[in-house]
């Protein structure tokens, strides 16, 4: 434990210094100005985020946490492999978010000792999920994005707000292998989609609520569908009507109101086309996945 705690200190104080050091060097770059035009109102000690998580506490107490769960699942029956497994995974996910936070706060303070009014723009850390790559290098404010668990992104400080993306999500995706782009976007299907055109933001989107893709039974075939596009305001259910895959809407509980046909994913568009001869590209047009 006592080595693993010394790793996780070198680690913060490595992060920490890379965050000071070239934060000045992507404000310069976004900014559109030399690193000498930048200088500093104040200076900061990387040795300060070393030992202290990124709500505040003790990195040792956090880490802590790990154990406990462990030890709850002995307690509860489960065996010691298992306790061992889950400690490993609790490890992993706290040292992940704890530099992920030593970096943001470094980075913040090193943007602001600079310009006090600094605004930030997510930057990936690959690999990267789907909900993070179709927010790549958009402006947050003057407040860092908020973070989903396990999310590494990072918050890069900027005098101005960039009409251009710090990190560009088709370029990201155009540097990834098959599986890995199969990964960040949820299915082959899906993929194959992106590669025929079709939008980034419709795909990602299609999974932003629990329960958003769904599956069902019609007639003989399996359908694999989503709800999200399908309101009046929906940017797919105006295609669907257009197309004669939907007639209208309807009531779909309370004030909602949706077509009265499912959006079907591409993983079932694809498998009616390889049936019916159809166009893909077409029926991914009329169900809103190519813009």
């Amino acid at each position: 434990m006592p080595e693993m705690f010394g790793l996780l200190d070198d680690a913060q104080l490595m992060t920490a210094s890379e965050a000071l050091e070239l934060t000045p060097e992507s404000m310069a770059s976004l900014d559109g100005m030399s690193r000498v035009e930048l200088p500093a109102q104040y200076s900061a000690d990387p040795r300060q985020w070393v030992g202290v998580n990124g709500n505040g506490f003790d990195t040792i107490d956090v880490m802590w946490g790990a154990v406990t769960r462990g030890k709850q699942v002995i307690a509860n029956g489960g065996t010691v492999d298992v306790a061992l497994h889950v400690i490993e995974l609790g490890f992993e996910a706290r040292m992940r978010t704890c530099l992920a936070d030593t970096q943001r706060s470094a980075a913040i303070v090193a943007g602001h000792a600079r310009n006090p009014y600094v605004g930030y723009v997510r930057g990936l850390t690959p690999p990267s999920c789907g909900r993070c790559v179709v927010l790549a290098g958009r402006p947050c404010g003057s407040e860092p994005f908020e973070r989903h668990p396990r999310c590494d992104c990072i918050a890069v400080p900027t005098a101005k707000k960039p009409s251009t993306a710090v990190t560009s999500a088709n370029d990201y995706l155009d540097g990834l292998d098959d599986r890995q782009l199969v990964k960040v976007l949820g299915s082959r299907a899906n993929a194959r989609a992106w590669k025929d055109g079709a939008d980034l933001n419709q795909l990602v989107n299609a999974y932003r609520r629990k329960g958003s893709v769904s599956t069902a039974q019609v007639y003989d075939r399996r359908i694999k569908y989503t709800v999200e596009g399908t309101t009046k305001h929906g940017f797919a259910s105006g295609r669907m009507i257009s197309a004669g895959y939907a007639k209208e809407f309807v009531k779909n509980g309370g004030r909602s109101t949706k077509v009265d046909r499912p959006r079907l994913m591409p993983e079932t568009i694809y498998q009616i086309c390889e049936k019916t001869g159809k166009d893909p590209r077409r029926m991914l047009y009329d169900y809103g996945w190519i813009l």
